[in-house]
């Protein structure tokens, strides 16, 4: 029979015996048997001596005397159980490791040190727990319900989530983690969680002042916390502070204590220790502080940054618009200069060539004859309106009109032509080589001197 297909109340058993119930481990031990293999315990039963055991002894004679009718109680009890009990209610195998499980508990809480017993019993317990691992989130949620279910709403507001995950945030919120570790078959369970957890006062300061989280040992993630702060008896309270690597335990209070004491010990314990945690949430004011004062630091560099580098943009900008400009006022002048140079240049190149003509048609110009027949006198108007006459031989070629016109001083064209304004005739090209006689110029006539349009 392998331990992790124990059943449920089988388990129950195991768990209830290694924590020190021993006599509601008996109760469920015994109830698995048949009830005509059942034998009536020769003592009373162990939760009668427990109770005794609680109570103050009047001399170590009843001492002895209750701590032997204890261990025959308990003893009797087992031995009275038939074998067939065991066979048949748990099974052979079961049966052995729980009275072995049960024996170890009764005796090792009487001769062993807590330290070593907490120990043993936390072997035991992960051998049953091992194979039934639950979420502690899921196990939280558990908790959770069965404890509204059971009692009411007036209770801790309990954290839906894993005690490491509830000491993080409890030192998120700068407070301390209250922790109720529940014994759901310890005799005081049922009696503190109504009349100390539940109480009205103590909930209203617990809820106010801490972060609150509450496990079942029957789940693993309570029972490794339990083990953690080696705890020895229940119902336990504890305040933890800080969370991961540096959780500490602040204050606890193991047993059935009233809602008074309690309240007493966490109000004792904020008085103590309290100082702590305003510490931290200074040091994490100042942390946060100095972080946004660096990122409003860093924000108002980078505007700053960024301003600059639109100044800049700008400044480049304009520079560029201004050498723009500036080069194509350059290109302008230098277009206008080059412009200017070329009428300049042009201007003088045809003041020379009017300059060289009129030389070269006064060298070539015959003299006027005077008084000589066969002549013709004719007038010019230049395009000014001035008139200029001279004498030509009839005989004479047009051409010598026409360097004659252009040896004139007034005449400032370079090209030109010869036109008779009636009947309007225009001399140009071949008419140069006819006589002036052909023409119809002999032997008087008047012309007009018309400008080309070639400028």
């Amino acid at each position: 029979m392998s331990l992790t297909n124990v059943p449920e109340q089988q388990a129950a058993f195991f768990l209830e015996a290694t924590n020190g119930n021993f006599d509601r481990a008996i109760e469920m031990f015994y109830d698995q048997a048949p009830e005509s293999q059942r034998a009536a315990p020769a003592y009373p039963a162990a939760s009668q001596q427990w109770t005794q055991q609680q109570q103050p002894a009047h001399t170590s004679r009843q001492q002895h005397q209750q701590r032997e009718v204890q261990r025959r109680g308990m003893l009797g009890t087992i031995m009275s159980l038939p074998r067939s009990a065991l066979s048949s209610g748990f099974g052979m195998l079961f049966g052995v490791i729980g009275l072995g499980a049960a024996a170890i508990a009764f005796l090792g809480n009487r001769i062993l040190p807590a330290s070593v017993m907490s120990s043993i019993r936390g072997a035991l317990q992960s051998i049953l727990r091992g194979a039934h691992d639950v979420e502690p989130q899921a196990a939280a949620e558990t908790f959770q319900r069965t404890f509204t279910a059971r009692y009411g709403e007036v209770h801790p507001q309990w954290q839906d989530s894993g005690w490491q995950a509830a000491t993080a945030q409890a030192y998120s919120h700068f407070k301390f983690l209250f922790v109720y570790l529940h014994a759901p078959h310890h005799q005081d369970t049922d009696k503190f969680c109504r009349e100390t957890l539940c109480n009205p006062e103590l909930v209203d300061y617990v809820n106010s002042t801490f972060d609150c989280w509450g496990g079942d040992i029957s789940y693993p993630d309570a029972y490794r916390l339990s083990n953690s702060l080696r705890v020895t008896g229940y119902p336990y309270c504890a305040l933890l502070a800080f969370s991961g690597p540096r959780t500490q335990l602040i204050a606890a209070v193991e047993g059935c204590a009233g809602a008074a004491r309690l309240l007493g010990v966490l109000q004792q314990a904020v008085s103590d220790h309290g100082g702590h945690l305003a510490v931290e949430q200074a040091d994490a004011n100042e942390r946060d502080f100095n972080r946004r004062l660096r990122e409003e630091q860093d924000l108002a560099y980078q505007q700053s940054l960024a301003e600059d580098q639109e100044r800049e943009r700008q400044r480049a900008a304009k520079q560029e618009q201004q050498a723009a400009a500036e080069r194509a006022a350059a290109e302008a002048a230098a277009k206008a200069k080059a412009q200017a140079d070329a009428e300049a240049q042009k201007a003088a190149d045809r003041v020379a060539l009017l300059a060289a003509r009129r030389a070269a048609n006064r060298a070539a110009l015959k003299p006027e004859p005077m008084g000589t027949p066969g002549t013709t006198a004719l007038r010019v108007r230049l395009p000014d309106g001035s008139n200029h006459l001279h004498r030509f031989l009839s005989s004479a070629a047009l051409q010598e009109v026409w360097d004659w016109v252009g040896s004139l001083e007034e005449l400032d064209a370079v090209k030109f032509h010869l036109a008779s304004s009636f009947p309007r005739q225009v001399f140009s090209g071949p008419s140069l080589a006819k006589s002036l006689s052909e023409l119809g110029l002999a032997p008087q006539a008047a012309l007009l001197v018309q400008v080309d349009d070639e400028e």
